[in-house]
């Protein structure tokens, strides 16, 4: 193995935070894991598209918690109106919620863990909300949902 070429080796179609990677610094070889080379990431730029996950949880019943599992909750309102939960999330994390369907002028309301006690109201298709978990609370910070 230590006569083999980088090129040759096997590749690794996932890198996990501990894995280490290979690195030539002035002249020498070294090991670092993935976690300590991203760990000081900042002003990164990125070029073309970003892709979050294409898993998407879809709430369509009211009184259903949104997951923070997963980036993108899409909403199916049902006829009349209900309230859906959001937990408490983690520093800095963002979330995006979608309403992509309703059927006889159905909302969804989000009361729950919103900045200011507010809500935001989810009430045609289109509706959307860009939110961000910092100091203990959800903030929208984007979309055409309704906060009030």
């Amino acid at each position: 193995m230590a006569d083999s070429k980088v090129s040759e080796l096997t590749s690794a179609t996932s890198v996990g935070v501990a894995d280490y990677l290979y690195l030539v610094q002035s002249n020498a070889s070294k090991k670092v894991t993935s976690a300590t080379l991203f760990a000081n990431a900042a002003n990164v730029t990125l070029k073309g598209n970003i892709n979050l996950d294409t898993t998407v949880q879809t709430v369509s019943s009211a009184g259903t918690s949104i997951a923070l599992t997963m980036p993108i909750t899409y909403l199916v309102a049902p006829a009349g109106s209900g309230s859906i939960a959001i937990p408490a999330g983690t520093t800095n994390q963002v979330k995006y919620v979608v309403m992509t369907a309703t059927s006889g002028g159905g909302t969804f309301t989000i009361s729950a863990n919103i900045a200011g006690g507010k809500s935001i109201l989810f009430n045609e298709v289109g509706d959307s909300a860009q939110l961000l978990y910092t100091n203990s609370k959800w903030y929208m910070v984007g979309g055409t949902a309704s906060i009030s």
